[in-house]
């Protein structure tokens, strides 16, 4: 549970720099015996009638998205699958842990670990 607390945002927020800085900027080469572009995929994305495709997306309201997070139960697992109890006493120990860098996560680790009263 202590590295559910510190791994699960810095994995997301390692996922998300490298989706944004390498992923969706990289160029896709031509490739044949494909209909896919080639291209970089963001601009695919946000330009498909350049690359002869269409956007096929459509709008979805807050309350649709509530209802589906309703139906699902989505909403009934507790955030990082983390006690509202742990999570706070995590916190007060760490207020802030989306500043801890890839390379501290042991760091991090060892001082919850050491100081945690909470039984896991």
């Amino acid at each position: 549970m202590l590295m559910t607390f510190i791994m699960v945002s810095l994995v997301q927020k390692e996922l998300d720099v490298f989706r944004e800085t390498v992923w969706n900027t990289h160029r896709i080469r031509a490739q044949k015996d494909t209909v896919l572009p080639d291209g970089i995929p963001d601009h695919i994305y946000n330009f498909p009638e350049q690359y002869n495709l269409k956007d096929c997306g459509f709008v979805v309201t807050e309350e649709q998205l509530d209802e589906v997070a309703k139906e699902s139960g989505v909403l009934r697992v507790p955030e990082n699958f983390l006690t509202e109890e742990f999570r706070e006493e995590c916190e007060r120990l760490i207020p802030d842990k989306d500043i801890i860098k890839p390379d501290e996560w042991t760091t991090a680790y060892l001082y919850l670990k050491d100081k945690c009263t909470l039984s896991i």
